[in-house]
């Protein structure tokens, strides 16, 4: 049962982060705070070290459910 609760938060960063990282493609604009806006065309390197960094956490949270679903289970236990 502690699994499947884990998975289900994980599940629903996964969800955001994905969402977010899906919308600020679509746009080229990424919504940082509280009315800042970064453009592609304002500042190219810093729109895809975001974006860069948005991917990064993306492969993170595939990487705790890939763990959560495959090694745990097939795990040793003592």
């Amino acid at each position: 049962m502690q699994v499947i609760s884990i998975l289900f938060v994980v599940m629903v960063a996964f969800a955001l982060v994905a969402l977010k990282l899906f919308n600020s493609l679509r746009t080229m604009q990424i919504q940082m705070g509280v009315g800042v806006v970064l453009s592609k065309y304002e500042n190219p390197l810093l729109f895809w070290l975001v974006i860069a960094l948005q991917c990064l956490a993306v492969g993170g949270l595939v990487a705790i459910i890939y763990l959560a679903c495959f090694i745990l289970p097939n795990s040793v236990m003592s």
